[in-house]
């Protein structure tokens, strides 16, 4: 993954095209290669990750190399959203419940549904956030 001027990049090789998206495999094998777990990996074992990317109609052929670019902010965004703010949400329920006379089950209970209704939120609000959180496509130069 190169990491430059604000930017996130990362190789990646088409193995789907239609008319509305594109299908691409991106693929890590410098992390993967000496991983002892990487046959029972949820990365895919060194395999590649898939996704599902709009075509911007730039004529993508299969098995053609491209680049995916994403800004800094954009992956610090996601980062908050997906990680940091459940974090933060699980640890201030629990303690405010645990300041109060109810049981432990209950504030477990409790914690887990605000959980699930931020992730509910997040969900319906997932076309907003993928307006902000766009990956854009690069076709590599053929040299």
């Amino acid at each position: 993954m190169n990491h430059s001027s604000g930017t996130i990049r990362q190789s990646a090789t088409v193995i789907r095209v239609d008319a509305a998206e594109i299908e691409v495999e991106v693929c890590r094998p410098e992390a993967c290669a000496a991983c002892k777990a990487k046959s029972v990996c949820s990365e895919g074992g060194g395999e590649g990750k898939r996704m599902t990317l709009v075509n911007d109609g730039q004529g993508y052929r299969v098995g053609e190399q491209i680049q995916l670019v994403m800004r800094r902010s954009a992956g610090l965004k996601a980062v908050v959203i997906a990680y940091l703010v459940p974090v933060v949400l699980v640890v201030a329920a629990l303690l405010i419940f645990q300041a109060t006379p109810m049981s432990d089950t209950t504030a477990a209970l409790l914690t887990l549904g605000i959980l699930v209704l931020y992730f509910v939120i997040i969900r319906l609000l997932r076309g907003r956030i993928n307006n902000q959180l766009t990956i854009e496509i690069e076709k590599e130069i053929e040299l």
